[in-house]
Order: C-alpha cells, then structure tokens, then sequence
C-alpha cells in the first residue's frame, strides 16, 4: 500500500508539479514574446495547451484522492454519519461503473488519434490525449479504497 501511494504521489504531485510550472513559465514567457517583443510563439501556445490539459486531469484525481471535488452539502451535512457513509458507497460506486465502461472505449478512441500530430510539436494526439485513460484509472484506484473503506466504517457503525 506504501508502494502504491508513492507512485501516487509521484505522478499526482510531482509530475504534475513539473508540468504546472511547465505550463506556468510557458505562460509567461508567451506573454512577454507577444507583447514586449511583437513575436508571439506557437511553440509555446501549444506547449501551454498540452501542459494545461495534463494540469488539470493530474490535478483532478488529487482532488479526488483528497475528497476535495466540488460537492453539494446543504443537505449532505445534514444526514448522520451512517447516512453519509451509505450515500458516498454508493456514489463511488457508480462513477466507478461509469469510468470502468468509458475506459476501453476511451482507449481504443485514442489509438485512432495516432496519425494526427499537434502542428508545431508534431506530437501524436494519442500522447498528448493519454492523460484521460491514465485519470480514469487513477480515480478508479482511489474509488476502490474509498469503497472499501466505506465498507469497514458501515460494518463498524453496527
């Protein structure tokens, strides 16, 4: 289980720490092209899109690792705990369902992209796509732990 959160963290915070600042310096070197010398980079528009999607999938599963998604708790926080605990179950159980059914669709989706390339980079759109298989399965990993540990508390709780 250690060996598996490390990895974890070295693809949820540290990759995706790299790529940010990637994204981030991207930016502002872009901006200073375009505005201080008159000579904008394509180049950098399109590595600052490609890191941004990366950004925001990687940055995406930490959230769900965490359980720091947007939710809705007006009334969630109104529920007692087993209630609470029945209802998360559940919820992890569907979009688990939902995102185990995409995932092979999505991958083969994604091996069509092979012939097209980005414009400037020249990198297959299979690369720079690949992050939506790999979020799918990051999210089905925490979802597993997640419902079982849904499951311990549920049983605790009798």
């Amino acid at each position: 289980m250690k060996l598996l959160h490390k990895i974890l963290d070295i693809l949820e915070v540290h990759i995706n720490a790299v790529i940010f600042m990637t994204l981030f310096l991207s930016m502002v070197i872009q901006v200073i092209m375009r505005y201080v010398f008159d000579h904008p980079s394509p180049l950098l528009h399109e590595i600052t899109m490609i890191s941004f999607v990366w950004t925001v999938y990687l940055s995406a599963s930490l959230a769900r690792r965490e359980r720091k998604h947007i939710r809705f708790n007006i009334i969630y926080d109104l529920f007692p705990k087993k209630v609470k605990l029945v209802v998360d179950l559940i919820l992890d159980i569907f979009v688990s369902v939902l995102l185990a059914i995409s995932f092979f669709p999505v991958v083969e989706e994604l091996k069509m992209y092979g012939f097209i390339k980005a414009q400037i980079t020249g990198i297959s759109w299979t690369y720079i796509y690949m992050i939506v298989p790999i979020f799918f399965a990051l999210v089905l990993i925490h979802n597993a732990y997640f419902i079982y540990r849904s499951i311990r508390d549920l049983r605790e709780e009798r």
